[in-house]
Parts: C-alpha cells; sequence; structure tokens
C-alpha cells in the first residue's frame, strides 16, 4: 500500500457537498485535518457538517459570474456536482447539459485561471453505456446512451483538454452503483430498503439487469487513493456483478425473509437506456494499493441499519 498523502492544512474546494458522497469525503476530509471550501448552491438542501469546521461559498456552477475568486488559494478540487438521476436528465436535457458539462467547464476555466495543482472530478460509469466486453476496464469505449451519461462523457473530455492544454493535472472518477446510507429513494437500493421496511410486497422492474455495487466508505477510500496516486482516468467499483434480484433476495432475508416481491410490467424501464449488465474491472485502482473491504451483505446490513 502506497503512503497516505499528507492531507493537513491541504486547501480543498468541494462541489456538490450536499449530495450523497459530498457529507462522506467532507468528514474524511475533516478527519485529515484539512482546510475545506464547499461550494453551496442555492437550492441546496440543509448540510449537516458544522459550518465552523469549514468555509461556505455561495456559487451556481451555470454562472461564471458567480464563481469568481471561489479558488484562490485552492489547491485541490473535487468537482462532484452535477445532475445526477437519470430519468430527470432524460425529461431535462438542456439543464442537464449546462449543469454537468457547461458548469464543468466553468470550474476548470476558474481552476485554470487560479492555477489549481489538480482538479478531480467525479464522472460515471454511464459513460460506457451497453458493455462491448465485461468487466469493463477504462479502455472500453464510450456510448451514452441518454443524456446524464451523454454530458458526463462530455465533461470528461473538457477535463481532458485542460489537462492537456493549460498544465492542469486531472483526474477522471468513473464509479459503479455506490450505495449506503442517506443515498436518496430515486435509487434502487434504498428504494428497495424502504419498501421492504414498509410493505409486505415489494414492487420492482426488472429483476435480471445486474450492477456492480461498491459501498460508500470503499468508494470513499477509492476516491483518496486516486486523488492521491493516480494519474489519468479510473474506475471505482467492487469488480463484482450483481443481480438486482440477488439484491432484494439479500434486503429481504436481513429484513423478514417472509416478505414478498414482484416484478411489475409497467415499471421496467425503456430498452432504449436500460443497461442489463455492469461490472468493473478496478485492476488499475487496485494497483495503486485499494481494495474494497465491504462485502454486499455487510454494506446492506449497515445501510438498513441507518435507514
Amino acid at each position: 500500500m502506497k503512503k497516505k498523502e499528507n492531507w493537513q492544512n491541504k486547501k480543498v474546494l468541494l462541489t456538490g457537498a450536499t449530495g450523497f458522497v459530498g457529507p462522506y469525503l467532507v468528514k474524511e476530509l475533516l478527519e485529515r485535518k484539512a482546510r475545506i471550501k464547499v461550494l453551496r448552491m442555492d437550492t441546496a438542501r440543509n448540510f449537516t457538517v458544522p459550518q465552523d469546521a469549514i468555509t461556505m461559498v455561495s456559487g451556481n456552477i451555470t454562472d461564471p459570474g458567480s464563481l469568481q475568486n471561489i479558488m484562490k488559494d485552492i489547491e485541490i478540487v473535487f468537482h462532484l456536482a452535477a445532475i445526477s438521476n437519470v430519468n430527470y436528465a432524460i425529461a431535462h436535457p438542456r439543464e442537464t447539459f449546462e449543469t454537468n458539462a457547461t458548469g464543468t467547464l466553468n470550474l476548470l476555466e476558474e481552476a485554470r485561471k487560479n492555477k489549481v495543482e489538480q482538479f478531480v472530478y467525479i464522472s460515471s460509469s454511464h459513460v460506457y453505456g451497453v458493455p462491448q466486453y465485461l468487466p469493463m476496464d477504462e479502455k472500453h469505449p464510450i456510448h451514452p446512451h441518454e443524456p446524464y451519461a451523454a454530458s458526463k462523457a462530455a465533461a470528461e473530455m473538457l477535463v481532458n483538454i485542460y489537462g492537456i492544454n493549460y498544465g492542469l493535472k486531472t483526474t477522471i472518477i468513473r464509479p459503479f452503483n455506490m450505495y449506503g446510507p442517506g443515498q436518496s429513494g430515486d435509487f434502487i437500493i434504498p428504494s428497495i430498503i424502504s419498501q421492504a421496511l414498509k410493505k409486505d410486497m415489494i414492487e420492482l422492474g426488472n429483476l435480471s439487469p445486474t450492477r456492480d455495487l461498491l459501498f460508500i466508505t470503499d468508494a470513499i477510500k477509492g476516491m483518496f487513493t486516486i486523488a492521491e496516486h493516480g494519474d489519468g482516468i479510473y474506475n471505482l467499483g467492487s469488480g463484482n456483478e450483481t443481480s438486482i434480484k440477488e439484491v432484494v433476495e439479500t434486503v429481504i432475508n436481513i429484513i423478514d425473509p417472509a416478505k414478498k416481491y414482484v416484478s411489475i410490467e409497467s415499471r421496467k424501464r425503456s430498452n432504449a437506456v436500460d443497461i442489463p449488465r455492469m461490472c468493473a474491472d478496478v485492476s488499475k485502482l487496485k494497483k495503486l494499493g485499494w481494495s474494497p473491504v465491504v462485502d454486499l451483505k455487510e454494506g446492506l446490513l449497515k445501510t438498513i441499519k441507518e435507514s
């Protein structure tokens, strides 16, 4: 395992801190005694981290004028802010591109002007589209199938361009399906858990798709490993393929084996945007010394306990 970087007093800007991943990232940065600045969007939810521990700045990544001076003296940027709900993105493609692609461009421009040392972009495994082979490594072709994925792929291109043309050290992380306490009910695992806790019959769409599921604490450790030692693009996943059926049955066995579940035709997503199988090749990341430690059952237990 490579030696951890010293984050004490390192000046870090974080966008998207009020989403699912952001608070975990802030907590880890606080434990490492970094000096944290959080860009807070006007529409952000309440932020639970004590505000005396961080510096809050207001701004909107789609408005370049509101971003002036936010990166003064900043050394590292973690850019998480994005529209990440696939169905919302399909219904609002222009807003999705303005936020995810143009918003990233605006931040990169501020990073360039302020000579930021490193720009860490949290992308998505959705940029791969339907897999041509499994597990997918970082050389797998990019083939987005919906506006969210396309906007993330466009943002990746911008990040790469700024790295090539302006000397900005850029790192791109492609998380697969992260999960854990605090995730929005719009996502599959919290939806399954919520139904299992409240209903006798769990209603789901297609049960056959597979996903690469990574518990949030493993994901955060992976992000730090990449930020400290990585160069280029990295997959972030468990390296395991798990079906939705296996997830729901594991959740039921934990909560109440008497629960039942059903696949409802009307809840199945269109084949135009559904990805049948997902599994990450994380050998590139593992070469940096990282490996996930929380298996699916343990991760689901932890998530259920805090639901």
